[in-house]
């Protein structure tokens, strides 16, 4: 998914214009094998391009340098716009951003031990917008959650400073990727000794525990993985050793489905398939689960609550239905509090992380991201960040987030609801508050399945890399591919894929990269990678690379190997299915 958005609303019908399919697939077409599909967000002058098989089967599968597919969005900005005779350049996009200037002594962190003012009261909403959750008017409760972690290897100190002063009723830890669980089982399968759940559970958590219990501030996290009950007792007995008395922590359970996904009759929904059909090779399955357990435990008490899979955004949602006494079934209330929990779930993506563009969109402070909080109440939603921390909260950071991995906009799925995100805009109160409108009426009732994740082995993969540099780099790198190719017609390697890349030519848009301007680059580094059924087979390539320092062209440098002299790994290809939900039932046991 690509989202191009204007910089300035006036600017939105000629991108519509211009930015149109036809004109994206010319400019993405080398290396997009499916459909595309273009959605509009005209709320927040947006356009949501789907583009299909582009990854080569996923970032679990593909032998692509760039693997996440993050770096493709950059391609998009190459595409022309023919601006009218009278376009007047817009500002670009910074502190000082809709008028709002910025104190340096915040930014700079002179007022880094101040916590974060409450906000003053909201001010009108645009027209066409709303920010009522539905609940009572008269109500005054308001709830502030803050956004520590967005994956498991994110920095470690937001978590402290928000628990310190963020004045927080919530603190949650998001800390999954799509192959997290996966990888893990194969990893145990495999006899390498992996927990079963995230291995940074007292080093993220640790630190703040006490401060939570003596402040009252609940600690909602995924961190339970393949094992809540294993992540639970082992933080109990951290607790107990460190003299925190009284934490009640949660174990939610449920959608495990690896022993029965194969007998349940599903297909696979990118290729039709029947999952039984990879019955032999499926290392695990795990569905999406919603707030429920989060909901419920919170309602018995419980101090932490440490899930398996959770859909990203519903670690959120569960506090807010929690504290408002939210029915599950009000799509209306729960999809209000989908925005807000895809708003935070990726942590400093919408407070100037994975923003900035120097000279474009400049951010301040990036080596000190400040971590969202939302701040909830029944008539009201704000966004805002540590006072003194770096980074940048508005409307254009938000209009970012709102559409991160999300397909169609107006149907964002998820277990709990379906949300129409083009429903919702922003606009800027102070530095770094931004107030959230979200139209009455932009849910509908929750899918009656579950997406499900299946890991499934699909052989192994490895890649090395020779460098060059001076006078001829190019030519000797191209030379070398081509004693490689022979080389490995010579020893009959058995490979499913094998790909040669170019970093700092191709490596990145691989064959839609522009085309060069004739001068040869100073340096270049050839990436050879492949895929194999046999890791005897991929371990040819190694073998084949390192004779290259003697037997290879002048000048060849090579890539470091690692201590293990291997870069080979297990390819567990990731496909999904939908389950009905009475499959995935949720149990909850309390240490």
């Amino acid at each position: 998914m690509i989202s191009v958005i204007a910089y300035d609303m006036a600017d939105y019908e000629l991108l519509c214009r211009q930015v149109t399919i036809e004109a994206v697939r010319e400019l993405f077409g080398p290396i997009t094998q499916g459909d595309i599909e273009r959605y509009e967000a005209p709320r927040i002058g947006a356009l949501n391009f789907v583009l299909h098989e582009v990854l080569e089967g996923g970032r679990s599968r593909t032998l692509a340098f760039e693997e996440s597919g993050k770096a493709l969005s950059s391609l998009m900005l190459t595409l022309p716009i023919t601006l009218p005779g009278e376009y007047i350049p817009r500002e670009r996009i910074g502190p000082m951003a809709a008028g709002l200037s910025a104190d340096k002594e915040t930014v700079s962190g002179a007022s880094k031990n101040a916590p974060t003012p409450r906000g003053p009261r909201l001010p009108a909403a645009p027209q066409g917008g709303a920010f009522c959750l539905g609940g009572d008017p008269a109500t005054k409760k308001t709830i502030r959650l803050g956004s520590a972690t967005a994956w498991s290897r994110d920095r470690f100190g937001p978590a402290e400073a928000l628990a310190e002063r963020g004045e927080l009723d919530y603190l949650c830890f998001e800390s999954m990727s799509e192959i997290t669980m996966s990888a893990a089982q194969a990893a145990r399968q495999d006899g390498h000794g992996s927990l079963p759940y995230d291995p940074y559970l007292i080093d993220r958590l640790g630190p703040i525990l006490k401060t939570c219990k003596e402040k009252g501030i609940k600690i909602i996290s995924n961190q339970g993985w393949l094992d809540p009950d294993a992540a639970a007792l082992q933080l109990q007995s951290f607790a107990r050793e460190h003299g925190i008395q009284g934490l009640k922590i949660a174990a939610v359970r449920g959608g495990i489905l690896t022993d029965e996904i194969t007998g349940l009759g599903l297909d696979f929904l990118e290729t039709g398939r029947p999952v039984a059909e990879s019955r032999a090779d499926i290392v695990s399955a795990e569905a999406y689960l919603g707030c429920e357990g989060i909901v419920r435990a919170l309602s018995e008490g419980a101090d932490v609550v440490l899930t398996t899979r959770v859909a990203d955004a519903c670690l959120y949602l569960g506090p807010l239905a929690h504290e408002f006494g939210w029915s599950l079934e009000d799509h209306e209330k729960m999809a209000r509090g989908m925005v807000i929990g895809h708003l935070m779930e990726c942590g400093a993506q919408v407070s100037g992380g994975y923003f900035a563009d120097p000279g474009y969109k400049d951010v301040p402070g990036l080596e000190d991201l400040g971590h969202p909080i939302a701040e909830v109440s029944e008539h009201g939603i704000a966004l805002t960040k540590l006072a003194g921390t770096g980074g940048l909260l508005c409307p254009a950071t938000c209009k970012e987030q709102l559409l991160y991995e999300v397909g169609d906009p107006s149907n964002y799925l998820a277990p709990d609801c379906i949300t129409d995100l083009t429903q919702v805009s922003f606009t800027q109160s102070q530095p770094d508050r931004v107030e959230v409108h979200i139209d009455p009426s932009i849910g509908k009732p929750r899918p009656p399945t579950l997406k499900v994740l299946v890991g499934v082995r699909e052989g192994y993969m490895t890649e090395e890399m020779v460098i060059f540099a001076g006078p001829g780099a190019l030519a000797r790198a191209q030379a070398t591919q081509s004693i490689l190719e022979h080389r490995f017609r010579q020893i009959a390697l058995d490979a499913r894929q094998i790909r040669f890349d170019y970093l700092g030519l191709n490596a990145v848009h691989r064959e839609a990269s522009p085309k060069q301007d004739g001068r040869d680059p100073y340096e270049v580094i050839l990436r050879v990678a492949i895929k194999t059924d046999l890791p005897r087979e991929a371990d040819k390539l190694r073998k084949e690379i390192d004779p290259l320092a003697v037997n290879g062209l002048y000048g060849t440098g090579k890539w470091a190997t690692s201590a293990g002299g291997s870069r080979i790994r297990s390819v567990i290809g990731l496909s999904s299915c939908l389950v009905p939900r009475e499959h995935a039932p949720i149990s909850i046991t309390y240490y």
